[in-house]
């Protein structure tokens, strides 16, 4: 009887032993399996939460975008989609007694919204588009030409840093001294005679009522501030150039001007903004292309300017266009010999009616340089009108007398050559270091608007391009809670960047 005890104890222990061992082993095994089954989740979770792009920011700008406040402003919101799209997924519709998750904490860290690293996404996302979609090739064609007139801008330069110097006070009584009084007096009543004019003072009375005027008359460009608030150029302090719409007058600023457009028309500085160029033209709007369901008529020239109505921001880009075309114009003129003449026959009369006849080498370049300015005003005229221009002048494609400068009723068609959208192209490129990191935030500024109209409570910082996800899910333990801390936690980490 006692031997029978014995073998009834140790089968018992047996038994105890060897169930414990195999719920030991079921539980180890449920714990493995509830990792294999939340590991998938977690990452159909991150695929989920990147799906959640911005739908119209995509359409109609191609930028990829998650905003994880959903309008609201609070990231908590997308924190409670991640809890409740992994306990959907992990504990199903109906919920399961062998299984049973809680999602245990949730948090998003190193965020990279689309102003981070001063707008670093944005810039690699709009590169990326444009090598994509392959619609750069004309903004470098258009470089191309830019840089086909920058030895005749050396050469102008030059000359006009040479000979458009005023001479010496000692000079000037020399040549006063070679010719008596009588002779003086012939040249200036012939001078009256003739009823001269001086086409720089007739040009600055027509500019009076600003550039615009003169070159757009008619048109009608909206003067109404933009409601633009909390917008991420804000940050982005703006450099104000200097005026310079009647410094055609000037000859030190002429001199100084031409060195710098010689400078600015290299050709290999500008290649690495072309991507910023040809994405800006080819998804905002401008004055000759307006879109109708935008805030601005002028979104191109607002990117340019940042001025806060079409107006003004139209009147800017029109009056850099005009410089950017001046030189080039005046490069033209050194090289034709009737106009140079017909310059110095017309200097030499300002020179006599106003006694300053040692000047007249001044003055004719100073009649040049007006010259180059009013028929760079002309062709705005044109672009404006909807039609083209020839971008290397010649003798056919010059339009304007220098007698009748302020004359831009007629346009003259042009098949070949530049238009309005070209030369916003240019200067697009043309945008370097602080100047360019505007233009980025102001696409920003211009896309917060537009879809504010229909998500008014839309904040384009918000956006996300790039975050981390971690968190914490717990398992229901089967018999017993494990006294070992994280025996039924699992946590999770997962990284998305959209490329």
């Amino acid at each position: 009887m006692n031997n029978k005890g014995q073998t009834t104890i140790l089968f018992s222990l047996i038994t105890g032993i060897l169930l414990l061992f195999t719920l030991t082993a079921l539980e180890v095994g449920r714990i493995h399996l509830s990792t294999v089954k939340i590991k998938p989740c977690v990452h159909s979770m991150r695929s989920s939460i990147m799906a959640d792009y911005n739908a119209e920011l995509f359409e109609r700008y191609h930028l990829l975008f998650l905003d994880p406040t959903y309008g609201t402003g609070s990231v908590a919101v997308l924190e409670e989609k991640i809890v409740d799209y992994l306990e959907t997924s992990l504990n199903g519709e109906e919920g399961n007694s062998l299984y049973q998750f809680q999602v245990e904490e949730v948090a998003l860290s190193e965020m990279k919204t689309i102003m981070s690293e001063n707008m670093k996404l944005l810039k690699q996302q709009i590169k990326d588009y444009e090598s994509t979609a392959g619609v750069a090739n004309k903004i470098k064609d258009l470089l191309t030409d830019f840089g086909k007139s920058n030895t005749d801008l050396e050469d102008a330069a030059k000359e006009t840093e040479i000979n458009g110097k005023e001479l010496p006070v000692s000079a000037e009584k020399n040549d006063n001294a070679e010719s008596s009084d009588a002779e003086k007096e012939e040249k200036e009543t012939a001078v009256k005679e003739e009823d001269y004019k001086d086409p720089r003072e007739t040009l600055k009375e027509s500019l009076k009522f600003g550039i615009l005027s003169f070159v757009a008359p008619g048109k009608d460009f909206s003067k109404e501030s933009y409601k633009l608030k909390n917008v991420p150029s804000e940050k982005y302090e703006e450099v104000q150039k200097e005026e310079r719409s009647r410094k055609f007058d000037d000859i030190d600023y002429i001199n100084s001007f031409l060195k710098e457009a010689t400078q600015e028309s290299a050709l290999d500085q500008f290649v690495e903004n072309v991507s910023f160029a040809s994405y800006v033209t080819t998804h905002f709007s401008n004055a000759m292309n307006p879109k109708g369901d935008s805030g601005m008529q002028c979104e191109t020239e607002y990117i340019l300017k940042g001025k806060d109505n079409d107006y003004d921001n139209l009147e800017a880009v029109i009056e850099e266009m005009t410089w950017l075309r001046m030189p080039v114009n005046y490069a033209y003129l050194l090289t034709d010999v009737e106009k140079k003449s017909q310059a110095l026959t017309l200097a030499t009369a300002i020179s006599i009616v106003t006694g300053t006849e040692p000047f007249v080498e001044v003055i004719k370049y100073l009649l040049l340089a007006c010259w180059a300015y009013g028929e760079s005003l002309y062709e705005m005229h044109i672009l404006l009108s909807g039609e083209n221009i020839a971008y290397i002048k010649t003798r056919a494609t010059w339009y304007t007398d220098l007698e009748t400068l302020t004359s831009v009723n007629n346009v003259t068609k042009q098949a070949q050559g530049l238009s309005y959208e070209d030369f916003l192209a240019i200067l697009l490129v043309k945008k370097t270091g602080d100047s360019l990191d505007k233009g980025y935030a102001r696409i920003l500024d211009v896309i917060q608007l537009n879809l504010m109209k229909d998500y008014p409570t839309f904040r384009i910082t918000d956006c996300v391009g790039a975050m981390t996800i971690q968190g914490k899910v717990s398992m229901n333990p089967l018999f017993q809670k494990s006294e070992e801390e994280g025996v039924y936690d699992y946590y999770f980490e997962e990284y998305f960047l959209y490329e």
